[in-house]
């Protein structure tokens, strides 16, 4: 992968959209130099290229937006970024930050908006996090460390005298094993899940379930056998019957009757004589107790309505005969105690009002014309009324129904008993009704016997027969859980050995990686160093990671012991040795790397490392770092140089073609 363009808008000094152009060769390899003092904006290059790449959260973009436009109410900044991949595809990603019509934008008005290009096609990139990801795949930011860099980076690499923590995380982060790890990782998670719930059926369970299977199918047919033998006594039994009845009916002209039927009638017989007893005895009762009333019942009414009419003869008379005193009473009681009129009334207002009262009083009728007949006290008047009430409560008026009723009894008994009565005249005939009455009577015994252990049977039989069903659905369920549980043992036994396989490649891909990373920082570090002679070897503990230095005659060397020159040259050998080692195909960007290194260092940096780094290298350099001298030993390799010039009063970057040297 290479970098063709990079575009900076509204970006700390980059006021204005400023393009970087790196220029490719045509064979292959290309170096890129760019110049600028310090401030002029080298590291906002790298800034810019880490944000188009992988972005940035809002308030770290807010804060870099270049403050005259931001004053101006202009909080829009973009980075785009024109990029070659090994396919040759070209690709543009424009990654922009606005917030919108706002005179004073903060960092929470800020909204992202990506748009990537493909081959002049523009993606759709709604899915942020999916972009990510393929950025991510394409060029891991967990790697980037090992190609773009500053002299700080190198510098803290070399004063880590304990970096194997460093070392393990950086050199898994170029081979890509934590994402085998997770992976590994994943797989195990994967195996716990499918654990979860999961109840092996072995084979076992499946031949003990079809064991009991088979002994209810033996039960099933022995009973069915048994049903079949017992319908067989069954229909026998019947036939002996049918033959027996159709004697009996031939001979005596009579239907047969079972004994059963015989008990059954002189049980009816016995319960009718008792009715009927009982209702001689109600009739006996009723007779001695309310006939002579019965007699007289239809002249109950007139009685009683005779008793009321004397009654209220009685009440009249005497209301009569006291009619003068409580016609004075009332018209008194008009006055007394407190009048009811406004006016007293007068004597003869009184008297006219007693004699109205009185014929009120008195009324219409005239007692004595009414015939007594009974002439009873009220006292003998309410005796007879109770006794006519008892007696029409009594049973007496339904004396005839209760005779009619015994009479229909005693009829039905009369008509048992003569069928009880043998239908035999002779000692023979009477045998013979015996012994085919006994005969039927047999038979229907032993097929009701028969009947109830048919039934029975039929019961166990159905019982049977839903128990097999049952048993032969779990069976069904059995093989289903089975190859399901097969399945998923088979499932987890391949987790594990995935599991166990990732884990062994990790353990040689780590081995591995870490030999070559061996031989490629010593590779480099023999070009770059000033005292390669004294290093004669370089280990890395595969397990571990911790870097043995050793000497021309075998002995250990602290790294501690070098100098800091010699150090820095061994951070950058290893940044290159783990780039070498991941095989990205990343351009190397290095801003300001050789501002503390020596003459001969640098002489060793320029005229092996930046030509051999990559295939592509943008080099961010001051004037004193990489001087006329070092130019000029550069300017061989170079496909393009630009320089950054800062604008003190205007607070402006601008680049222009060419380095400080040309």
């Amino acid at each position: 992968m290479k970098f063709n363009k990079i575009t900076i808008e509204n970006y700390k000094s980059f006021q204005y959209a400023t393009a970087v152009t790196f220029p490719q060769s045509s064979e292959g390899k290309c170096i890129f130099l760019m110049g600028g003092m310090n401030g002029a904006g080298k590291t906002s290059v790298m800034e810019a290229l880490n944000i188009c790449l992988y972005g940035a959260k809002q308030d770290a973009v807010y804060k870099c937006i270049n403050r005259k436009e931001l004053a101006k109410g202009n909080a829009y900044v973009s980075f785009e970024l024109e990029m070659e991949s090994d396919d040759f595809e070209t690709i543009l990603i424009h990654r922009s930050w606005s917030a919108g019509a706002t005179d004073k934008p903060q960092f929470k008005d800020l909204e992202e908006k990506l748009v990537v290009v493909k081959d002049g096609k523009r993606v759709s990139v709604q899915n942020k996090e999916m972009w990510q990801d393929y950025i991510n795949a394409t060029i891991p930011k967990s790697i980037t460390q090992f190609f773009f860099f500053d002299g700080e980076k190198i510098q803290e690499i070399a004063a880590d005298d304990h970096s194997e923590v460093r070392l393990q995380s950086s050199l898994e982060a170029a081979l890509g094993i934590q994402y085998i790890s997770r992976l590994a990782n994943d797989v195990l998670y994967l195996k716990q899940e499918e654990r979860k719930g999961f109840v092996e059926i072995s084979d076992e369970d499946i031949n003990f379930k079809e064991s009991e299977l088979k002994k209810e199918q033996r039960k099933l047919q022995s009973k069915n056998q048994e049903r079949n033998e017992l319908n067989d006594e069954l229909t026998n039994f019947k036939t002996q019957q049918e033959d027996a009845q159709t004697r009996f009916k031939s001979i005596f002209h009579l239907d047969p009757e079972s004994s059963e039927a015989v008990k059954q009638k002189e049980k009816k017989r016995i319960q009718l004589s008792n009715k009927s007893n009982q209702l001689e005895n109600q009739i006996k009762t009723i007779t001695e107790q309310f006939l002579p009333w019965a007699l007289a019942g239809r002249l109950f009414d007139d009685v009683k309505k005779q008793i009321e009419t004397e009654r209220d003869s009685q009440q009249q008379t005497a209301i009569s005969f006291n009619a003068n005193s409580l016609a004075k009473q009332i018209v008194d009681n008009i006055e007394l105690p407190e009048p009811i009129t406004e006016k007293p009334l007068t004597s003869e207002q009184k008297q006219k009002f007693e004699e109205r009262v009185l014929r009120l009083l008195k009324g219409n009728k005239n007692p004595d014309s009414i015939r007594k007949i009974l002439n009873l006290s009220d006292r003998d008047a309410a005796k007879v009324l109770n006794k006519l009430e008892e007696v029409e409560q009594s049973d007496v008026l339904s004396l005839e129904e209760l005779i009619k009723e015994k009479a229909e009894i005693e009829m039905e008994i009369r008509s048992i008993e003569s069928g009880l009565q043998s239908a035999g005249t002779t000692d023979g005939e009477k045998e013979l009704y015996d012994e085919l009455q006994a005969t039927i009577e047999g038979c229907l015994t032993q097929i009701g016997r028969l009947s109830v252990r048919i039934s029975n049977l039929n019961e166990e039989i159905v019982n049977i027969e839903a128990k097999i069903n049952d048993i032969e659905l779990e069976i069904t369920k059995l093989y289903e859980k089975h190859n399901f549980s097969k399945e998923k043992a088979d499932f987890i036994q391949e987790c594990d050995a995935i599991a166990g396989l990732m884990n062994t490649y990790m353990v040689k891909l780590r081995k591995n990686k870490v030999h070559l990373l061996q031989e490629k920082t010593f590779e480099m570090y023999k070009m770059l160093s000033s005292k390669a002679g004294l290093v004669k070897d370089l280990e890395i503990n595969d397990k571990s990671y911790e870097i043995t230095l050793r000497d021309k005659n075998g002995h250990e060397m602290k790294k501690s012991s070098l100098s800091a020159g010699e150090k820095e040259v061994f951070a950058l050998s290893l940044l290159w040795g783990l780039a070498q080692t991941s095989q990205l195909n990343l351009p190397i960007i290095i801003d300001t790397p050789l501002s503390r290194l020596d003459s001969v260092h640098r002489d060793n940096i320029v005229n092996h490392y930046f030509p051999n780094a990559a295939s592509q290298v943008i080099i961010l350099s001051t004037d004193t770092e990489v001087d006329s001298n070092y130019f000029k030993n550069l300017e061989p390799h170079l496909t393009g140089a630009a320089r950054l010039e800062f604008n003190q009063s205007n607070e402006l970057t601008t680049i222009r073609e060419g380095y400080f040297w040309n």
